[in-house]
């Protein structure tokens, strides 16, 4: 029976964490460890998690929660808990949100199934009101077409939970989470991920995302976020430069960048999104995108240029 790690970081989530956390401790699947990372929380996350703890006795001898000395935010500290985990896989979950009881159970049969690195499920949306939202299931077809739809942006999602992620993925292949990246950490993620694994699903709903009631992403990005989401860009740009020899994925990474400079440009200037993320198409056509960024009165054609590309794009495959 495989070892699963279930990774979570957890701050400022006192409101939420014990449902996530009875839902993690209620699994029907034995063999798991839980790995709580305290990113200095300022509020009482922590004895909520350890007075839910309290009530399940069986899980106790399996969960660790690590406290950092200062807060270091979502990337660091998902870093600092996969050196933990000792799983042969390992599942994500952030603290406000909720996993199906079998969710462990159902991911594990499915990879016994098929000997898939990652296995995806469903999952659906925990609207603030507590009523359930759209379900979203897993993308179904092949590795390669996910891959470019993952770089295209905003065609499939890109979150790390609800999905069984061989460790090894990870530790053989130096795909880690990255100290400062905490926007868009996910997409840093997952394509570097997936360019290594082979991959499975399962179209069952295994996890609640809890929606933030502050906004949709593109309504709180403010320049620090704006320069993660940048860095998640270069970093995702510079592996495929060193990995993809056959250029496979040049096209849709480049075309994703349409959308990366896009909304950044809402926030700092050109000069700034360069120093962050320098971009030099080998396309023609975003050689020619590119030229429009540094002109104020064609920016916002951008935008719709980026949809029309995308939308071509994703019916083509």
């Amino acid at each position: 029976m495989y070892k699963v790690s279930v990774i979570v970081p957890v701050y400022g989530v006192e409101h939420f964490i014990g449902a996530c956390a009875e839902s993690l401790f209620s699994q029907t699947y034995s063999e798991l460890e839980y790995i709580f990372v305290d990113d200095c929380s300022p509020d009482a996350s922590v004895p909520v998690l350890q007075e839910v703890l309290s009530r399940y006795p069986e899980r106790q001898s399996q969960v660790r929660i690590i406290h950092n000395s200062e807060n270091r935010g979502s990337g660091a500290t998902r870093s600092i808990a996969l050196a933990a985990a000792t799983g042969d896989f390992v599942m994500y979950a952030d603290s406000d949100d909720v996993l199906m009881p079998d969710a462990v159970e159902k991911l594990v049969k499915a990879q016994q199934s098929t000997g898939a690195d990652i296995v995806d499920g469903g999952y659906c949306r925990l609207l603030p009101d507590g009523t359930i939202g759209e379900t979203v299931t897993p993308f179904h077809g092949n590795k390669e077409t996910m891959m470019r739809l993952l770089l295209a942006q905003n065609a499939i999602t890109h979150q790390v939970w609800a999905r069984l992620i061989r460790r090894s993925l990870h530790t053989e292949n130096g795909v880690d989470f990255i100290h400062g990246i905490n926007m868009a950490e996910d997409y840093c993620i997952m394509p570097r991920l997936l360019f290594f694994a082979t991959r499975s699903y399962i179209d069952d709903v295994l996890y609640q995302y809890r929606v933030n009631e502050t906004g949709t992403f593109a309504s709180w990005l403010n320049e620090r976020h704006i320069g993660s989401y940048l860095s998640a860009s270069r970093v995702v740009g510079e592996f495929l430069r060193k990995h993809d020899k056959e250029h496979a994925y040049t096209y849709a990474y480049e075309l994703g960048m349409l959308n990366t400079i896009h909304r950044a440009l809402g926030i700092i200037g050109i000069d700034d999104i360069y120093k962050w993320c320098p971009y030099h198409p080998t396309i023609p056509l975003f050689r020619l995108c590119r030229a429009l960024f540094c002109h104020h009165a064609t920016r916002f054609l951008l935008r719709n240029v980026y949809l029309l590309l995308k939308g071509l794009y994703v019916r083509c495959h």
